[in-house]
């Protein structure tokens, strides 16, 4: 993943030089990420999936559940034979923190190794600052540790994190400060947040990680070829290849809310995120003297300010069209999914004018995609930036491409 203001070489990430507890070898994690994907499994079957002889894996599996990364579950009586033993993920086999920084807000999770969150915290602002996102990580991660048993706590993968490419860019934007903004240049998210966490930090681009968080726990799953728009404060996104999230050579692949559209329909011009972003919504809201509060609500109705929300809405659709046709101009996926900090109706909504705007472009030369809802919403950043860590330690997938 990308590092901020670091050394970006594999294992920077590790604080002191450590190794992380739990990393595991190449077939270990085969069989983990198997029954993770497929569910409680018996012993024959791990081995019929992942194409190893039933010594390794029955060696493997004993292994993982000396380990307490797999428990068995209640046996199956076939018709014949003894009875198979089924082989689950231990949710309290290995745990992780996910923290998305956002313009607007932060959400902080801990998350189980089968993906469950334990607990959450959220903080709203009117912009981030160092000091005010490092107080509520520390004190969020010592409040949600605390849930853990203390036997257990050891268990801890480490924080992942999702952060905006080049943060103090655009902060303007949302009203900050320019000093604020200079700060997180000299911010380093590894160092000023390892130490006072004691935990390994694994960091990586806010969008990117929300399509990280859609393609493990969305509905997207089942697709293996997308690009992925997430309509935050500041419109984002990511690229799915090959079942995979590309994060291209410095961690910046999917920086879709750069893509340049056209002010054709009553369009502003210039890159998505001037046309596309929730902060649009907030200057249009202010523009008629509502409070630009209204927008951040994600998990309320949007019913009281449909005069304003509507031609959101519309300027947003037509944006999202024009680049998602862009984009498979250039990648051939042959679909994209959109997601946000909207409440559900509002995604389905948009969603739907997408479709219709796309029906009525010019594709020529390249295929119609299809156009699908993402199903997280909000805390996507965080439920991907969680995985993370989990991943890089125990999954076969281990660190995103």
């Amino acid at each position: 993943m990308a590092q901020a203001g670091h050394d970006a070489e594999r294992g920077s990430w590790l604080p002191g030089g450590a190794t992380p507890r739990g990393v595991r070898n190449h077939n270990e994690r085969l069989v983990l990420s198997t029954v993770r994907a497929c569910g409680p499994l018996p012993g024959a079957e791990i081995a019929r999936r992942t194409q190893l002889s039933a010594q390794t894996a029955s060696v493997i599996t004993r292994s993982l559940e000396a380990d307490r990364l797999l428990r068995r579950g209640t046996p199956v009586r076939g018709r014949v034979g003894k009875p198979s033993v089924p082989m689950g993920l231990n949710p309290d086999g290995a745990y992780s923190f996910g923290l998305r920084i956002g313009r607007r807000r932060a959400d902080l999770v801990l998350m189980d190794l089968t993906g469950a969150v334990r607990g959450r915290r959220r903080l709203d602002y009117a912009y981030p600052t160092p000091a005010t996102v490092t107080a509520f990580v520390v004190e969020g991660v010592e409040d949600l540790r605390a849930g853990v048993v203390p036997e257990r706590r050891d268990r801890i993968a480490g924080l992942g994190i999702g952060a905006p490419h080049q943060l103090w860019n655009w902060l303007d934007l949302v009203g900050a400060p320019r000093s604020h903004m200079q700060d997180w240049e000299s911010f380093d998210f590894v160092r000023d947040l390892s130490g006072p966490t004691g935990l390994a930090v694994h960091l990586g681009n806010d969008a990117t990680l929300a399509c990280y968080g859609e393609q493990v726990f969305g509905t997207a799953a089942e697709k293996t070829n997308y690009a992925y728009f997430y309509v935050g404060a500041f419109v984002g996104g990511g690229i799915v290849l090959n079942g995979r999230v590309r994060t291209g050579p410095t961690g910046n692949a999917g920086a879709l809310g750069s893509i340049v559209v056209g002010g054709e329909g009553g369009g502003r011009g210039g890159q998505l995120i001037h046309n596309a972003s929730l902060y649009v919504l907030e200057e249009m809201l202010e523009a008629q003297g509502r409070p630009a509060a209204l927008a951040r609500a994600d998990e309320q109705s949007w019913d009281g300010f449909e005069d304003v929300l509507a031609p959101w809405l519309s300027l947003t659709a037509r944006s999202l069209t024009a680049a998602a046709i862009s984009v498979t101009a250039v990648l051939d996926v042959p679909a994209v999914v959109v997601d946000g900090g909207v409440p559900a109706a509002v995604r389905e909504r948009l969603v739907g004018l997408i479709r219709e705007e796309m029906a009525q472009a010019d594709t020529r030369g390249v295929d119609r995609p299809e156009v699908l809802a993402g199903t997280l919403g909000a805390v996507a950043g965080a439920l991907g930036s969680a995985h993370l860590p989990l991943a890089e330690s125990y999954l076969a997938e281990g660190m995103l491409m």
